[in-house]
């Protein structure tokens, strides 16, 4: 039996620095020892072979716990005003104890790819990403001192920090990888993953405000109760929105429409900002950009460009907000497609080209890229703010009118009361 081959078979390549070797040349009883001592020490000089095992006892460990959701009546009351010492310690300790388990799953759900799809580059960027990030926050979990609540917050802010790009990269790695795996196994991976990452990042954000506002003495005085503002004007972040979506179409074509804001525009609700802001801000970049560039189609791209015009209405449970663009809409064989990942109405090289060739994508990505990330072009933006808008029970529904635009309608229920119980 060749040892060598087998070896090969299992264990990535880099691992073995003399493939060459079989039973033959080694010793009867030293073969099968040595081959695997030099395992041990044959790696890659920039992996990190004992902070990367693969499987990882700690790992597993922590994925095999339960996940304690939270309900957002408690995620509420970790910040209730006026903030307290306890109540912080509180957000704290649950904080220290659950997010080492959620990251530990998110690792073992990396490991359960296929092999070939765990090697791209940008998903096993994520991948270490997550494990590198549980490895940070794992000691926290074991009875430390309250006094840290400063020190964890940091290591939290950090991991927000790091991992803001996961969405991008691991679509990158996807559309490279799309050949190697199903689609619907694709979508389900990327669902599991993404409703995680909120969860994780609401409860990690939800800390960091909380100890932010310690620090500041700024516990009283104001809307926010941690990340949930209970006075959200929608009509000033539709503003500011639409003004950085606007410089992103001046720096990727020199012109951008106008965006026109009417209905309650002075209504506040009960929500969280960053949420509201990340499907805002996609929706709008799909918006101004097919304005654009059905404009320049039609050859009729001097200003003035139709505008977007978003209107809001109050209700008694929930707020909604309608965008309507003069895109040109969507075709009606694309329809039943617009919410599948990696599906995009930005032109493409010809589905004739060598699949496996990297570069043509990698050059669509860099001319669809702009200030503060991509303009358009990796398909998860549709998917992704239906995802963010239904987390809360909201819905996100589109209505297209080929050859002229697109209505969008969001509703958003208040986070109060009503949505108490909501797990996260």
């Amino acid at each position: 039996m060749n040892f060598a081959f087998t070896f090969r078979s299992v264990w990535p390549r880099y691992y073995i620095h003399h493939a060459s070797i079989t039973t033959s040349t080694l010793s009867p009883t030293r073969s099968k020892t040595t081959l695997f001592a030099k395992r041990t020490i044959a790696t890659k000089t920039h992996e990190k072979p004992a902070a990367h095992a693969f499987y990882d006892d700690k790992i597993v460990t922590y994925a095999n716990r339960p996940i304690r959701p939270v309900t957002l009546s408690q995620l509420v009351r970790f910040g209730q005003p006026p903030l307290t010492k306890e109540s912080l310690r509180d957000c704290a300790q649950y904080a220290r104890t659950e997010l080492p388990v959620r990251l530990a799953r998110r690792v073992r759900a990396f490991q359960t790819l296929p092999f070939i799809v765990g090697t791209n580059p940008y998903i096993k960027e994520i991948y270490k990403l997550y494990y590198e990030s549980f490895e940070s926050l794992e000691p926290y979990s074991h009875g430390r001192s309250p006094n840290d609540d400063l020190e964890y917050s940091e290591k939290l802010e950090d991991l927000v920090d790091r991992h803001a790009d996961n969405i991008p990269t691991l679509a990158r790695g996807f559309l490279e990888c799309k050949q190697y795996m199903h689609s619907q196994d694709v979508a389900a991976f990327l669902d599991d993953m993404i409703h995680a990452r909120i969860g994780i990042r609401l409860i990690a954000e939800q800390m960091i405000a909380l100890v932010r506002q310690e620090q500041t003495g700024d516990t009283n005085n104001n809307s926010y109760i941690g990340i949930i503002d209970t006075q959200l004007n929608p009509a000033k972040l539709v503003k500011q929105c639409s003004d950085f979506v606007a410089e992103l179409c001046e720096f990727n074509y020199g012109a951008s429409p106008e965006t026109i804001i009417d209905g309650h525009t002075d209504a506040t609700f009960t929500y969280i900002p960053v949420h509201l802001e990340y499907i805002l801000t996609e929706l709008l970049k799909n918006a101004q950009r097919a304005t654009i560039e059905f404009a320049r189609k039609r050859g009729d791209d001097s200003p003035p460009l139709p505008p977007i015009q978003i209107t809001i209405s109050h209700g008694q449970e929930d707020i909604s907000i309608r965008i309507r663009d003069q895109g040109g809409g969507v075709a009606e064989d694309d329809l039943n497609q617009v919410f599948e990942y990696s599906y995009t109405t930005v032109s493409k090289a010809s589905e004739d080209e060598d699949p496996s060739s990297i570069f043509t994508g990698m050059a669509e990505m860099a001319m669809q890229s702009g200030i503060g990330g991509p303009l358009a072009g990796l398909g998860f933006g549709l998917p992704l703010a239906r995802m963010y808008a239904r987390y809360f029970g909201g819905s996100f529904t589109l209505v297209s009118m080929n050859g002229y635009g697109c209505d969008v309608f969001l509703k958003l229920k208040h986070i109060d009361q009503s949505m108490a119980e909501l797990e996260i």
